[in-house]
């Protein structure tokens, strides 16, 4: 009878509202968004938040960015709206093994055309994002931190998808990574886990440091094939 509640991220909110307003047409094609410190401190939450919001909405196509002006609604088809809203709820629904099917095939690709494009400042944004993340045992296992790690996970991952130089890339793997946000938190709690993850986080950095795609898309593989165990182990211990 009842439905598991699904908990509802502070950025989704943001996006989930800015979306509502495009449907109503309160906010028109040309309009021009509150810039984020202005937004923060109306829905009283972090810039950091408003800024993933801004990305959710940029990847759909709804905002346009440009370079010291600011965020602007676009023009668009709301039939259109209406059926992206659709794709996206059937993705959601996918189960979580066919998301980590796919994933192992993407990113993948996703890595050797990073070490093949990546310049040294994508390979220092890539190895500074992978220095933040705790090696084995600094993080006590807690709900909060737990968080925190996921997002630093998260941050080295795009970075190595943006030293791709692939835009639908990119944010194939931003969307890809909220779908498994939830049980991506949980896979800390498991023992040991954080210390095999900082291993297969930094074969993989070894690998897009020496340029060797070969080798980077083979670390990278069994990064992905690591999480799918991890993943299936927990999903038959929930049944």
């Amino acid at each position: 009878m009842f439905k598991k509640i699904q908990p509802i991220r502070l950025y989704e909110s943001v996006a989930d509202q800015i979306i509502k307003l495009i449907k109503s047409n309160e906010l028109k094609p040309g309009d021009k968004l509150p810039p984020e410190r202005e937004l923060a401190e109306k829905f009283s939450i972090s810039r950091a938040s408003i800024r993933e919001a801004f990305r959710v909405l940029e990847y759909r196509g709804l905002i346009k960015s440009t370079p010291g002006g600011g965020r602007f609604i676009r023009e668009i088809d709301k039939d259109s709206l209406i059926n992206t809203d659709n794709v996206i709820l059937n993705l959601e629904k996918s189960s979580i093994l066919e998301l980590l099917e796919a994933r192992e095939i993407f990113e993948v690709k996703i890595v050797e055309l990073a070490v093949q494009r990546a310049s040294a400042e994508d390979i220092k944004e890539i190895e500074e994002n992978f220095n933040r993340m705790s090696g084995p045992g600094e993080i006590k296992d807690k709900g909060t931190e737990d968080v925190e790690k996921t997002e630093m996970d998260t941050e080295f991952h795009l970075a190595i998808a943006r030293a791709s130089r692939n835009f639908v890339f990119i944010n194939i793997m931003r969307f890809h990574l909220e779908l498994l946000n939830n049980i991506r938190n949980k896979t800390w709690q498991i023992p040991g886990r954080q210390e095999e993850q900082y291993k297969e986080h930094h074969a993989i950095l070894q690998a897009i440091k020496e340029h060797d795609s070969k080798k980077a898309g083979k670390a990278m593989l069994k990064h992905l094939r690591n999480i799918r165990k991890v993943i299936s182990i927990m999903n038959k211990g929930y049944n």
